[in-house]
């Protein structure tokens, strides 16, 4: 039983920081590319 809400835990707290690393990831990715354009036009 605690090995069960353990690994709940684990898989519920991981979400959130993945869909946290993928927003900065998509967020950082898209100032380069709006840089870049404002760079090069």
């Amino acid at each position: 039983m605690n090995e069960l809400t353990a690994v709940v835990l684990e898989t519920e707290t991981a979400l959130p920081m993945d869909l946290v690393g993928w927003g900065v990831l998509l967020v950082s990715l898209a100032v380069t590319i709006a840089w870049m354009t404002h760079l090069y036009r």
